[in-house]
């Protein structure tokens, strides 16, 4: 077998889905097998597909916690774990909560100490956003030893529930910059900070070429779509189409100034109310008195920071922004149950979900995902890898989405490849994978040997994240829903192309 082959039957694999009245004869077989034979952990295995496709997930999560047990009764422990984690992905927050502390549990005893820490965090989470601190310090209280790392791991936990938290009274400081901050780089801590405006369409006209240029380029980090025009005619036309919800415009330009459109905007029925900031270099005290006087949202001077300008709009943004139609924390709903309440509502508009430092945007059309966005990556592979996330927050808005499909599958269909995908990453991880707390790295071969045209952008991902720095676990934790990457990563060890990097200290 080459190289790639394996890459290509696993990429070319998807979770089947039966039609309706096929999946209802299979249950009642399979729950007939079940009642005859209550061990049967094959039964339960197929019951539990059947049930995800017929979207019955708490019966799902049943009868795979039923199969957990069954396999930590005969002792088979990485068996009973590979069970609670299905089931923890497919559980609400009640079911999840008893599920993690299992999982915790098991990965103790497994020595896994790196999955207990992250399982034991999301306990953690969950409580916390119940406002049951007091639970999840007892918890804490009664955890055992995490192994060589237990120190760094229970200090991070203690810092998550407070528990030595002390308020000292600071005088005044005379600053607004926070102890931490980089004042010789704010782009760096306000990309950090920043949020995503999907929903919002800006206007920015300017007959600088050079100017536009670059405030596009700014004002593309806040996800908003973004058009340009060179003067007031062609911004008046180009607005009546796209219905922008902040226009930012030169005051002197050819054929139509600033102030010429912006009266102009004014009179038009839909356009009256967007509101307009004048960016020029004409600064004296009447021209920016009379601007702002005559309903000019603000006016702002050239030359012009970046950081500071890009601060200014996404305060605007958030200002204008439409309201949330729902909001919340996916510790409390898990991400495929919200999913499915979109789709069962049959929803039009933007999903934003946020994970630590990461944010995915998800467009619905009539409850089906057609366009989805995390970072530089689109498509079904966010679905993938953000249906794990057991932390953030989400907030929906209903509102137009005319965006390019680039999702394929429907909802179900997502999940249940997804859920696949998880599978097989962790028995490619577990069977060919070695000690994955040492570091790895490409050997001088790989690139002879990985020549392919169609795998160059796995081969590429695969460098950067072996660079002899990183453990394998931490390599593995980056690959959440990649399943091709993971099982060439599989071949490549095979194969002795990937080697042992620098000896990592506890």
């Amino acid at each position: 077998m080459g190289l790639f082959d394996k890459v290509r039957a696993v990429s070319q694999q998807m979770s089947s889905m039966l039609d309706d009245a096929k999946v209802r004869r299979e249950i009642d077989r399979f729950e007939k097998e079940l009642l005859e034979n209550p061990e049967s952990v094959f039964a339960m295995q197929q019951l539990s597909d059947l049930y995800q496709e017929n979207k019955q997930n708490d019966k799902a999560v049943g009868v795979l916690c039923q199969a957990a047990e069954i396999h930590r009764t005969r002792k088979e422990y990485d068996l009973a774990l590979a069970f609670f984690r299905k089931a923890e992905r497919l559980g609400n927050s009640d079911q999840r909560l008893q599920i993690l502390r299992q999982l915790v549990d098991l990965s103790i005893q497994l020595k896994r100490y790196d999955d207990a820490y992250q399982r034991m965090r999301n306990v953690l989470e969950l409580l916390i956003a119940r406002q049951q601190t007091d639970a999840a310090a007892g918890m804490l209280a009664a955890l055992p030893p995490l192994g060589p790392k237990d120190a760094q791991f229970r200090k991070e936990l203690v810092e998550m529930v407070n528990l030595n938290r002390e308020e000292w009274a600071q005088g005044a400081r005379g600053t607004w910059v926070i102890e931490g901050e980089t004042p010789q780089n704010p782009e760096v801590a306000m990309r950090e900070r920043e949020e995503k405006f999907p929903d919002h369409t800006l206007l920015l006209v300017d007959d600088e070429p050079g100017v536009l240029q670059l405030l596009q380029a700014a004002f593309n980090r806040l996800g908003c779509k973004i058009h340009t025009a060179n003067n007031g005619e062609e911004a008046f036309e180009l607005a009546t189409v796209i219905n922008p919800t902040l226009i930012i415009s030169d005051l002197l330009m050819p054929k139509m100034d600033g102030s010429q459109l912006f009266a102009q905007l004014r009179r038009h029925p839909t356009l009256k109310n967007v509101p307009f900031v004048c960016l020029t270099s004409r600064g004296q005290e009447m021209e920016r008195i009379s601007a702002l006087d005559r309903g000019v949202e603000d006016y702002w001077i050239k030359p012009f920071s970046i950081a500071e300008l890009t601060i200014r709009v996404r305060h605007l943004l958030k200002r204008i922004r439409r309201p949330v139609d729902m909001s919340g924390q996916l510790a409390q709903i898990a991400l495929p149950e919200l999913l499915q309440l979109l789709e069962g509502g049959r929803k039009t508009g933007i999903l934003s979900v946020k994970y630590e430092l990461k944010e995915a945007i998800l467009y619905f059309d009539e409850g089906n995902v057609v366009h989805a966005e995390l970072g530089d990556i689109q498509g079904d592979m966010v679905i993938y890898k953000i249906v794990y996330w057991m932390g953030g927050e989400f907030a929906f808005r209903s509102v137009p989405v005319t965006r390019e499909k680039t999702v394929t599958l429907n909802t179900q269909q997502l999940l249940m490849e997804a859920f696949r995908r998880f599978d097989e990453i962790n028995r490619a991880s577990d069977e060919d994978f070695p000690d994955k707390s040492l570091t790895y790295m490409c050997s001088d071969e790989i690139d002879k040997a990985t020549m392919e045209l169609e795998f160059v952008p796995y081969v590429t991902r695969i460098k950067k994240l072996f660079n002899g720095r990183r453990t394998l676990q931490e390599c593995v934790n980056e690959l959440t829903g990649e399943l091709e990457t993971v099982v060439l990563i599989g071949e490549l060890f095979k194969q002795g192309l990937l080697v042992p990097g620098e000896e990592i200290t506890l």
